[in-house]
């Protein structure tokens, strides 16, 4: 078969219409790939000192901790030293530090600032650098007495340190060679129970199964194989994770030897929190900084627990961390790193610049979202780009609030007006108009899920409550709670055969749509990769337990007290302990009383203030709309192992959105009249972003040559390029017409006059014009919004 006629044309004009075109396909923003770059080289992690970082104009010099207490015999405690250089940035100098003490009676000190105390008193800790001398105070006690020591703490802390109840080895749904434990020690009971009593794992029982072989041996405690494994003193399929007689073994063997109890003694006291310092840390490559890790006990004491923890590198490309806690900066960009002790999990921040700017410019700002975004830029050394274009703005927000193009008229008149408050008046007709009320009911019709069965109702009560701007906490509450044949019931119909949703799969939608939430994967076990667990799962679950339909699929309520279709009530049973389930909170508090609709309840603790994630939850899904990528990505994906990449930012968007009455208007204006919003789509620090790849699929490439929306419809009867030229528009005006139209902007000169040759050049003036139209369509700034 030959080339049919109208393809013969298209092809010789999409080669000459690629010199002009193509700047259109790069000025999309992130449109240029850069290079991947090489992790930049370092010294070896033993040194940790800056030898980048510069040492004149030091100023700000602090000692951290300035005041600590020790408790117990061996007691110790980091110290880390830090000064902020000429250009604002901190750096660590602890390893360049001389460290001395009051009394070396009392204590002795190490490098890099380890004190480790020897007897009770007050002592003052020293340390000199750069011409500075810097004191901390240190209060010594119970240096008579060793410190408790169990199982949930320590042993739990061995595990976590060293990789072990990680989802990959132990912490796995069924564990790993015979040996459950759970994901990072959030369950240290059933550890103990695993560790001391053996057994195999059972996903639908929580009974264990043959054989019952212990990790511990009481009688000879070095053949136990908890120390035996992980020393490589017998085959072990996780490698070596410590050496025989290093401080993790002597720990382990030391609570063998004592008869392997669960808590050592009334005085034993968990861990309530970790805090880290720093917890953000802007570097350069090739610089280093110390981590110093906190925990908080339940007794009110704290300790020191830099050397008990597990480090982990979000992104090993930009930043290496050691198992000592020294980060090291490799190439530009940003990473966190996550600290692990003994179920509980902090992170921090780090951002790798290329170049930190001597003198940073003023940036206008609109309001509180440049205000959070700004200063950080400022803290990356990143200059934004300017203010876009009048066309480039007016594209961008009507897309972003009614998704459509604005009309070639209306781009005309907005260009020409000269209001210093144009833009602000155009949010406020956007947000008023009727199609974002269209707009906005398709978007929230999708993720509320809106199904043939269930769509008039359903969609026609998402439609009244955006046009009455109706508060979304109201609405995720009549939602979560509805009762009756309403729009907010329709969702428990899940299918266009009219089935309708278990408890399980209401709960599981609702969280997700609501808090930003997904507890799929603890239905059957607890979660393989976070810290939900299968209790959490069915105890919310179990708040959906009432839920009855009646009059076949009309009618949904909540039933307190039983009814003839359901003689003995409903339930929720637990599939892996047998037994009903009574509705807690993920939190695991319980609802304030019985004989109260049990889902009202829900959608109040749900909605309430002191729930971070209801207002999260929406502000990330909207933030997504207008920036293409949530602040946490997936939008629906909230969890402590996926935090957000800008936290101030989505918890200053969350309190402002509480705040306006959960106003989704009040959002969508604040967002669309930030600066950062309205920032130009041209970067202006290309070289420090990451690699990216817009490449079409093949689906698209496709469509683009063969289908019906680039070639029928644009040669259609009726059509723009149909009534330009029957309207006798000259070729400059169509031209113009079509930019308009598509770009929102007037043609420059240069493409205006080869783009006039090219019409004129063509076998006839409407395949011209309709090239053009394609060639249009098919650019990248016309495809993507920027």
């Amino acid at each position: 078969m030959g080339i049919p006629d109208w393809k013969r044309p298209l092809r010789v004009w999409v080669l000459s219409l690629l010199p002009i075109l193509l700047p259109l396909h790069l000025q999309a923003e992130g449109d240029r790939p850069a290079p991947p770059e090489q992790p930049a080289a370092g010294p070896k992690d033993s040194a940790a000192s800056n030898r980048l970082a510069p040492r004149d104009g030091l100023r700000g010099f602090r000692l951290v901790p300035s005041q600590v207490r020790l408790w117990g015999e061996g007691a110790s405690q980091s110290f880390l030293v830090v000064a902020a250089d000429a250009r604002g940035m901190e750096v660590d100098l602890t390893s360049d530090s001389r460290f001395s003490l009051s009394d070396d009676g009392l204590a002795r000190v190490e490098p890099p600032g380890l004190l480790t105390a020897r007897r009770d008193g007050e002592v003052k800790l020293r340390a000199e650098v750069a011409g500075q001398r810097l004191e901390a105070a240190v209060r010594i006690e119970g240096t008579q007495r060793a410190r408790p020591f169990g199982f949930a703490r320590d042993v739990v802390g061995v595990f976590t340190r060293n990789g072990c109840n990680g989802s990959e080895c132990h912490g796995g749904v069924k564990g790993r060679g015979g040996f459950k434990l759970s994901l990072h020690g959030i369950n240290p009971r059933e550890d103990y129970r695993w560790t001391v009593k053996g057994g195999v794992y059972q996903v639908l029982s929580p009974s264990a199964a043959e054989p019952f072989d212990p990790r511990v041996n009481l009688e000879e405690p070095r053949q136990s194989r908890l120390l035996l494994k992980p020393a490589l003193e017998m085959p072990h399929g996780g490698g070596q994770r410590f050496e025989r007689d290093s401080a993790d073994y002597r720990r382990l063997l030391e609570w063998i030897r004592q008869g392997a109890p669960y808590r050592a003694g009334p005085s034993e006291s968990r861990i309530e929190r970790l805090e880290v310092f720093p917890r953000e840390a802007i570097m350069e490559p090739g610089t280093r900084r110390r981590l110093l890790v906190t925990a908080f006990l339940e007794d009110g004491r704290s300790q020191d627990l830099s050397s008990e923890v597990l480090y982990e590198s979000s992104d090993p490309a930009v930043i290496d961390v050691s198992p000592s806690g020294v980060v090291r900066a490799l190439k530009p960009g940003q990473a966190r790193v996550e600290v692990r002790a003994a179920g509980k999990l902090v992170q921090v921040r780090c951002g790798v610049i290329r170049e930190p700017l001597d003198h940073y410019p003023q940036v206008a700002r609109r309001n509180f979202i440049d205000d959070v975004v700004f200063d950080r830029l400022r803290e990356l050394h990143i200059v934004p780009a300017g203010l876009s274009s009048d066309s480039a703005f007016l594209r961008r927000v009507c897309l972003d609030l009614t998704g459509t193009l604005p009309p070639a008229e209306r781009v005309r008149e907005f260009l020409a007006d000269r209001d210093p408050l144009k833009r602000e008046h155009l949010i406020e007709r956007l947000l008023n108009s009727p199609e974002f009320v269209d707009y906005w009911t398709f978007r929230f019709a999708d993720f509320f899920r809106v199904v043939y069965r269930n769509a008039y109702v359903y969609k026609s009560w998402i439609r009244e409550s955006l046009a009455r701007n109706k508060p979304y906490d109201q609405m995720a509450r009549e939602r979560v709670a509805g009762q009756g044949s309403g729009g907010p019931t329709r969702h428990f119909i899940k299918s266009i055969s009219g089935e309708v949703m278990r408890p399980h799969e209401k709960m599981g939608e609702d969280v997700r749509v609501f808090l930003g939430i997904r507890l799929d994967c603890a239905q059957c076990h607890d979660h393989p990769y976070e810290t939900w667990t299968q209790d959490q799962f069915w105890g919310i679950t179990a708040f959906y337990g009432q839920l009855t339909r009646i009059r076949d699929l009309s009618v949904f309520m909540d039933d307190l007290s039983g009814n003839e279709e359901q003689p003995e009530g409903p339930k929720v049973i637990h599939p892996r302990r047998r037994r009903e389930v009574a509705p807690s909170f993920l939190d695991g508090s319980l609802p304030p009383s019985a004989g109260i609709n049990p889902r009202e309840q829900l959608a109040d603790w749900m909605t309430s203030p002191e729930n971070p994630y209801f207002s999260q939850a929406i502000v990330n899904r909207v933030w997504a709309n207008f920036f293409g990528k949530g602040l946490v990505e997936p939008v629906d994906d909230f969890r402590p192992g996926n935090p957000a990449s800008h936290p101030e930012l989505l918890q200053a968007l969350a309190e402002d959105f509480r705040l306006s009455g959960y106003d989704l208007k009040h959002l969508m204006r604040a967002i669309a009249r930030s600066g950062t919003y309205q920032l130009s789509g041209e970067p202006v620090s290309r070289d420090s972003m990451p690699w990216r790849d817009y490449r079409s699929t093949l689906r698209q490439a496709l469509h683009l040559l063969v289908g019906s929306t680039y070639t029928t419809k644009i040669a259609a009867k009726g059509g723009r390029v149909s009534r330009l030229l029957s309207a006798g528009a000259s070729d400059r005006e169509i031209v113009r017409e079509l930019y308009l139209a598509a770009l929102s902007r007037f043609p420059t000169a240069e493409e205006e006059t080869r783009l006039l040759a090219l019409i004129e050049g063509a076998a006839s003036r409407r395949k011209g014009v309709e090239n053009l139209a394609w060639g249009l369509l098919a650019s990248r700034q016309f495809t993507y919004n920027h």
